[in-house]
């Protein structure tokens, strides 16, 4: 049987990271709002919505866990209010009831909103840059279309997709995604690199989100052809094939999405088993992301993210997961590490001071710890590496924009190697 060799620096990052885990885990156990009495409802024969200008009334009534008139609780009239903050397509949300009526509130954002980033490499091929452009709310029904062009790993990606929000608890939510990737494989420790180009799709359904418990479900199908060229080194050529996978997930969410200030927490489980038909091997992942915001005070959160991920072994570099500054640990390079197994945890404490009306700046403290095993250019296993950051950012935050700011970030990476990055977006981090 084989032993997992771990290296003292590995272990030095990867415990406090899994004694993280199980204090955020501890955390989650804390309910995310009070409990009401089971008996305690209130009739409501209306529903009166002001504020909204392109949002159609029907977007905001079918978020309702019944018709009116109805018996609703407390708790229900709370988790309307959530559900229609998470749209994420107003920046003021209120909800209130009084005399049979129940009054929502808005303050809508405008939803046409770019997609740009820039991340500097070690090199300019290294740099990783996006544009593109996002309608969160079209024909007023909170639904995304969308499309972005990227280059990143040495090479161009590009992105189309249009997705139904998954609030609704009456109905299948369907998201479908088109994409073309051309990536650059290489490795930190072998001269050997190939091209790996991919053109495929995804067609998602998210089942109803009933009132009953917050626990959602969805399931993906997905497929891509993948072909290798450009190959150097001494190692086998990695195969051609066509990949089928059907992807499971479940989300406990209890997450309250907001511009400056979020809270709650949301966990997902993604199982993803497939077939990479061709070279005859199977493809399975399995992903566990954890998300939370802890207000502090009425303008500071700190906020947490947690991912762990793995594959199986194929013994082929093309399937793996990757870590990086794009998603991980803030300064690690973008196509290096092309991992087995990985872990990584993001911690950000922000404090935002309002500008002007709808206007904020907001500076934020982090850290990002993580490990990973990556595999070598045959598809052997390593020994796993640790890796830490620490940084500082700011963020210009126009609340009147459906999720769009200007981000940039300072990261030093202090370990495997020391590195500075300077990294721009137009969203969070996470």
């Amino acid at each position: 049987m084989p032993v997992l060799h771990v290296t003292r620096r590995a272990r030095v990052v990867f415990l406090p990271v899994m004694l993280l885990y199980a204090m955020i885990f501890i955390l989650s156990a804390t309910p995310a709002h009070p409990a009401h009495p089971e008996e305690e409802s209130i009739g409501i024969d209306t529903l009166a919505i002001s504020g909204l200008l392109r949002t159609k009334e029907d977007t905001i009534r079918r978020l309702l866990p019944r018709p009116i008139p109805s018996q609703f609780t407390r708790a229900e009239v709370e988790e309307f209010e959530r559900r229609i903050r998470n749209l994420s397509l107003f920046d003021r949300v209120t909800v209130s009831t009084h005399d049979g009526t129940m009054a929502v509130d808005v303050r809508e954002k405008f939803t046409l909103s770019p997609v740009l980033s820039f991340t500097s490499g070690t090199s300019v091929k290294d740099l990783n840059a996006t544009a593109g452009l996002v309608e969160y709310n079209l024909g007023g029904t909170g639904t995304q279309i969308g499309g972005q062009f990227n280059y990143s790993q040495r090479g161009p990606n590009v992105d189309v997709w249009i997705s139904e929000h998954a609030y609704r608890p009456d109905r299948w939510a369907k998201e479908v995604k088109g994409s073309y990737a051309s990536n650059g494989i290489r490795f930190a420790d072998s001269p050997a690199a190939w091209t790996r180009n991919r053109i495929g799709g995804e067609f998602e359904l998210k089942g109803p989100f009933g009132y009953g418990s917050p626990l959602r479900y969805e399931v993906v199908a997905k497929i891509y052809r993948e072909l290798v060229q450009d190959g150097t080194g001494t190692g086998p050529r990695p195969p051609d094939g066509y990949y089928v996978g059907l992807i499971p997930e479940v989300t406990w969410d209890r997450y309250h999405w907001h511009d400056l200030l979020p809270s709650g927490y949301r966990i997902a489980l993604e199982l993803r088993p497939g077939y990479f038909f061709g070279a005859d091997q199977p493809r399975h992942e399995v992903r566990l992301r954890y998300l939370q915001g802890i207000p502090l005070t009425p303008m500071t959160v700190f906020m947490v993210n947690a991912v762990a991920e793995a594959v199986n072994n194929s013994r082929n570099p093309n399937h793996s997961v990757l870590m990086g500054s794009i998603a991980g640990v803030r300064g690690l390079s973008d196509n290096l590490y092309r991992n087995r197994a990985q872990t990584y945890l993001n911690l950000e404490l922000r404090h935002a001071i309002q500008v002007a009306s709808r206007w904020a700046l907001q500076g934020v403290l982090f850290s990002d710890i993580g490990a990973f095993q990556p595999f070598t250019e045959e598809g052997n296993q390593r020994d796993w590496i640790g890796t830490v950051n620490v940084g500082a950012g700011i963020r210009v935050i126009p609340t009147f924009l459906a999720n769009t700011l200007l981000r940039v970030d300072f990261a030093q990476l202090l370990s495997p190697s020391p590195n500075s990055l300077v990294q721009m977006g137009i969203t969070q981090y996470f």
